[in-house]
């Protein structure tokens, strides 16, 4: 009988077992429990006991409204329903569980609810579906692009940078380690490192031709990235941490990529939303994050087909900033900085209103 076997911490996968209960215990490790949660025609076979024994949490279930109802633990199968048994899972219904459960799961508790958060397929899952495997002759084509757009950010960075040189003697090393990365779809990295590059070496706008050469890179080879922008330490900057969009924009002020700095870049991963992101920022840190907790008047940047849409972390969910790249952006032009608007803000506000003590409540960090 084929079924979708689901594990934990694995991407689902079809396989054949025999359709006795026997069988079906095997799978999952027990006595089993089927229920019905899905419109199509089919069970889902898991340890009856599971919760109690304490096996691993594997995925969520969701209501019709969305709503984390029930977690399934360990092992368990998508099957087919026949008129009186259990049959073969159809072709078209493994692609769409398997889909569907395509990403393992980690599980936290967040405000008193619990969440799922996706998590990163392994390396050898991701190399296995990656979609430039399907068309012969393509991984020569790709590793070609690769060789040259590695060697050339190698060599950028040689050149403009002397502790970069000290740092990397071996320019064949890190050629293979950039293409090793660009292979693996891990492009944020790259983007990490002329990101710092360029304001260690007071180098701005100097990485942008790169920058676009890997955007045309993840476009051609089907890469999804997200970075994060947090605003520097700086006066420019400090009355503006945390601010809702709403209170920037009632003071005057727009979101300024000037002030921000990319703290992390990163592959998204196929169905992840900005709130999957938000979570994971908050609760599940990757361990090289050196950032704070997402957090209000923070930016994610979502790097997809060629092209950038910036999203400001607001009080409630995220609202699109169209012009944060734009080098014509107003904010770009504004001929006083961001202290003298807030001088000349209260100035104006203490001839209009009473005199007090400035205790303009600052609004909570979003959580």
């Amino acid at each position: 009988m084929k079924v979708l076997m689901v594990e934990p911490g694995k991407s689902p996968y079809e396989t054949e077992i025999e359709g006795g209960l026997e069988s079906l215990q095997a799978a999952v490790g027990g006595d089993i429990q089927a229920t019905y949660p899905f419109d199509d025609l089919v069970g889902l076979i898991c340890n009856d006991e599971g919760k109690l024994i304490g096996l691993p949490l594997n995925r969520a279930l969701y209501d019709d409204e969305g709503h984390l109802y029930d977690i399934v633990p360990g092992n368990f199968l998508i099957v087919g329903l026949g008129e009186e048994d259990f049959t073969d899972l159809p072709a078209d219904l493994i692609e769409k569980y398997t889909e569907r459960f395509k990403y393992p799961e980690k599980f936290f508790r967040l405000a008193g609810e619990i969440v799922a958060v996706k998590q990163p397929l392994p390396p050898e899952e991701k190399q296995q579906s990656a979609s430039v495997m399907e068309e012969p002759g393509r991984d020569d084509i790709r590793l070609d692009d690769t060789t040259d757009l590695a060697f050339d950010l190698d060599e950028f960075f040689r050149q403009n940078s002397g502790a970069y040189a000290d740092l990397y003697p071996d320019s064949h090393a890190e050629k293979e380690r950039m293409a090793d990365e660009l292979l693996s779809g891990d492009t944020g990295k790259i983007r990490m490192r002329l990101a710092a590059f360029e304001r260690e070496e007071h180098m701005e706008g100097e990485t942008a031709p790169l920058l676009a050469r890997i955007s045309s890179y993840e476009k051609e080879y089907g890469i999804s990235t997200y970075s994060i922008y947090q605003l520097g330490l700086s006066d420019n900057t400090d009355n503006l941490r945390f601010m809702s969009l709403d209170w920037l924009e009632s003071k005057g002020f727009s979101v300024d990529r000037d002030h921000y700095q990319m703290v992390y870049a990163r592959q998204r991963e196929p169905g992840e939303t900005l709130e999957d992101i938000y979570r994971r920022f908050n609760i599940d840190h990757p361990e090289d994050f050196r950032g704070h907790s997402l957090s209000v008047s923070d930016v994610v940047v979502l790097h997809e087909n060629g092209a950038d849409a910036a999203y400001y972390v607001d009080s409630i969910g995220f609202k699109e900033l169209p012009g944060f790249f734009d080098a014509g952006a107003p904010e770009a032009r504004r001929d006083v900085s961001v202290r003298e608007q807030l001088d000349n803000a209260r100035k104006q506000a203490a001839q209009t209103e009473p005199k007090a003590p400035d205790k303009r409540p600052r609004e909570p960090e979003r959580s």
